[in-house]
């Protein structure tokens, strides 16, 4: 029995007294007030549960989602939830005029009865959390994905090829590129160095990898040096690899192919590297623009745009400054 009932139990008792000697009485003898004996008098049908107590709670706050607003997360859930989860749903609202936070559209949905409940049965695993780079270009990692074969379709299934996945992702903005070839070579990791130094508009101070050989002799021979190492020597960037068999230590794009798997590859099929390129560069200007909560609830593209603003504007006043000093 727990307190509810207890307390609803000792109310009986009281009704019952107050039916007997009287309201008055039964609220002296036991110390309740005489509108609560009145009121409890009033709702008793002859059963102890009538007099549980009720919830508290208002029905009403001045500040509740707006009908408007319970339309466009309704909309949003239902176009987005499914292969884009709260994220992808909270992206679609605020671009339909949606002004709330997060947490508050996904508490108003499951008010509404939308969404299911996710049930973690992973104990969360407590890793060294490393400080975050204060400017883009810092690091940048680099890993590949191999394309899940079920993804694949016509020739590019018959003829049982494997399309590989190369991603490269800024761990200060979390802007990232990602490109797809045919073969896991260097050669291929050197094409993919040139297109990155091209699309990201900030100088790469470091690249970190793990130890495979598309990247890496590093476990395969001492003396020969591999064609990506030579090529970042070649553009005075830092070849930083991580410890063998920690993948956590390139966190941020394993994460990233994470969310490739569950917003791209479980729900496309390709026949060939040229439109798996097609797609997925659809699919990075949607992970670049999408609202992140590790970045404030702003996008990766947001927030690389804020730090070059920030760099620009350090930049003039200390010209400003200079100018200033030599007069």
């Amino acid at each position: 029995m727990n307190i509810l009932s207890q307390e609803a139990r000792r109310r009986q008792g009281v009704v019952k007294t107050a039916m007997k000697k009287g309201k008055t009485y039964a609220s002296v003898k036991y110390g309740f007030s005489l509108s609560s004996v009145k009121r409890w008098c009033k709702r008793y049908d002859g059963t102890w549960q009538s007099l549980v107590e009720r919830s508290h709670r208002p029905k009403k706050h001045p500040n509740q989602h707006k009908s408007e607003e319970e339309k466009v997360v309704k909309e949003a859930f239902k176009a987005m939830f499914l292969r884009y989860g709260w994220d992808g749903t909270y992206d679609e609202a605020c671009k339909n005029g949606y002004t709330r936070s997060y947490s508050g559209m996904v508490y108003a949905a499951k008010r509404m009865g939308l969404g299911f409940p996710l049930k973690s049965t992973k104990m969360p695993r407590k890793f060294r959390k490393f400080p975050e780079l204060a400017k883009p270009g810092e690091k940048v990692q680099i890993d590949v994905k191999e394309v899940p074969y079920c993804c694949l379709k016509g020739d590019a299934k018959r003829d049982e090829k494997r399309l590989y996945q190369w991603t490269a992702i800024d761990e200060c903005t979390r802007f990232r590129f990602v490109f797809a070839f045919e073969d896991r070579t260097a050669e291929n990791s050197v094409k993919f160095l040139r297109m990155i130094r091209k699309a990201f508009p900030f100088r790469i101070k470091t690249i970190q990898t793990d130890n495979g050989t598309e990247f890496t002799n590093k476990y395969v021979s001492e003396t020969k040096e591999n064609l990506f190492e030579i090529a970042l020597k070649e553009a005075k960037i830092q070849h930083k690899l991580i410890r063998a068999r920690t993948p956590w230590h390139n966190g941020k794009v394993e994460r990233s192919h994470r969310s490739d798997q569950r917003y791209f590859y479980d729900w496309e099929r390709v026949g060939s590297v040229s439109e798996l390129n097609e797609k997925l560069k659809k699919h990075l200007d949607w992970t670049n623009n999408k609202r992140m909560c590790v970045l404030g609830g702003i996008s990766p593209a947001e927030k690389l745009c804020q730090k070059l603003n920030d760099a620009v504007r350090r930049l003039s006043n200390l010209l400003l400054a200079s100018g200033s000093s030599s007069f």
